[in-house]
C-alpha cells in the first residue's frame, strides 16, 4: 500500500484512538495497520504514536504531522470542489461538537432546514460540555462559550451568552425574593455539577463593576441542563443559568428573573476550527449557517428580556 494510503490509516487511528477501529474502517486487520504505521514511521524517521494495550495517542511529532497532513488534505478537498460539481452542491461529512443543551435547543431544531438546503452534507454531532481536542479527535469545528485560550485555532465569534438568576413563583412565595447577594445566605439553590471538575459551580456576579463569586448551598444538584431547569421549575431552589434555556419559562411566568442588576457581562460564543488558507467549502457553509442561526436569537447576542 502506498504512503498516502498509510497516512489515511494513521489519520483514522489518531482520530479513533484505536488500531481496531482504524482497521475496520479500511477492511484490514489490526496487525496489518500496526505494520503499516511502523513503515510510515521508519520512512519519516520519527515516532508518531504512543501505543498501549488500550489506546493509541499522538506524540508531539505525530500531532504536528497530523495537523500538516489534515491541512494538505483539506487543500485537496477544496481544489477538487472548485473543479467539480461540488462548487454548486457541496458534499461530504462534517464532524462537529456542541455544548449539549445548546445543540438540543438551538442547533438541532434548525438542522432540517440546513439538510434540506445541502442534502449532500452529512453532519455528525458530538454533544459534550467538556473541552474537545479538535485535532486529536478529528473534529472539523467546535462551538465554545467563554474566553478562549491561545490554542492556535481559528476562532469566529457568533454570539454572546446572557445568563440570569431565576426561581419559580412558588419558591419565591415561600422564601421571599432576594434583593442583594447577602440575601442569598438565606436561600437554597439548585446546584449545577461541572463536567470538567465534578464539583458544583460557583455563582458569578458583578457588584459595582467587580466580579464576585458565591458558593450556594442546596439539597439538589444536577449535571444536565434540562434536569437543572426542571428542578428550578418544581421550586427546589434558585437557579443561575443561560438565559436561552429559560427564556420560554420567563416569558410564560413559570420562572421569574431576579437579581438582574448583578448579572455578569455576556460571555462570547465562538466557533473554532483548524487553520487553513482554504477551509473546505462544506465547513465554511456550515459555519456561516451557524452564525446566521445564532444571530436570529437576541439572548444569544448579549440581549436580555
Amino acid at each position: 500500500m502506498s504512503l498516502p494510503a498509510q497516512q489515511g490509516i494513521r489519520f483514522s487511528g489518531a482520530s479513533s484512538g484505536s488500531f481496531t477501529r482504524a482497521a475496520d474502517s479500511y477492511g484490514l486487520t489490526p496487525p496489518k495497520v500496526s505494520k503499516m504505521l511502523q513503515t510510515l514511521e521508519h520512512h519519516l524517521g520519527s515516532k508518531l504514536l504512543h501505543r498501549t494495550t488500550r489506546k493509541v495517542s499522538l506524540t508531539d511529532d505525530g500531532h504536528a504531522y497530523y495537523q500538516r497532513c489534515v491541512a494538505v488534505l483539506n487543500e485537496i478537498d477544496d481544489m477538487e470542489a472548485c473543479l467539480s460539481s461540488a462548487r454548486i452542491a457541496p458534499k461530504g461529512r462534517l464532524k462537529v461538537n456542541f455544548p449539549t443543551a445548546m445543540a438540543k435547543w438551538i442547533v438541532i431544531p434548525a438542522l432540517p432546514g440546513f439538510i434540506a438546503q445541502y442534502p449532500e452534507i452529512s453532519v455528525e454531532m458530538g454533544l459534550t460540555d467538556r473541552q474537545v481536542d479538535i485535532v486529536g479527535e478529528g473534529v472539523d469545528c467546535v462551538v465554545r462559550v467563554g474566553a478562549l485560550e491561545d490554542s492556535g485555532l481559528v476562532a469566529k465569534r457568533i454570539g454572546s451568552m446572557t445568563t440570569c438568576t431565576c426561581a419559580s413563583p412558588s419558591y419565591l412565595a415561600q422564601h421571599g425574593t432576594p434583593q442583594t447577594l447577602e440575601d442569598l445566605d438565606q436561600h437554597t439553590a439548585v446546584n449545577y455539577v461541572s463536567s470538567d471538575t465534578g464539583r458544583a459551580r460557583m455563582w458569578d456576579f458583578l457588584v459595582n463593576g467587580e466580579a464576585k463569586t458565591v458558593q450556594m448551598r442546596g439539597a439538589v444538584a444536577a449535571n444536565d441542563a434540562d434536569a437543572y431547569v426542571a428542578c428550578a421549575l418544581t421550586g427546589l431552589g434558585l437557579a443561575k443559568t443561560s438565559m436561552y434555556l429559560v427564556e420560554p419559562h420567563l416569558r410564560a411566568g413559570t420562572l421569574q428573573d431576579i437579581l438582574r442588576s448583578f448579572n455578569t457581562k455576556p460571555r462570547p460564543i465562538s466557533v473554532l476550527y483548524t487553520p487553513n488558507r482554504h477551509p473546505p467549502k462544506k465547513l465554511k457553509i456550515f459555519i456561516d449557517w451557524l452564525a446566521a442561526l445564532y444571530a436570529q436569537n437576541p439572548v444569544l447576542q448579549g440581549k436580555t428580556l
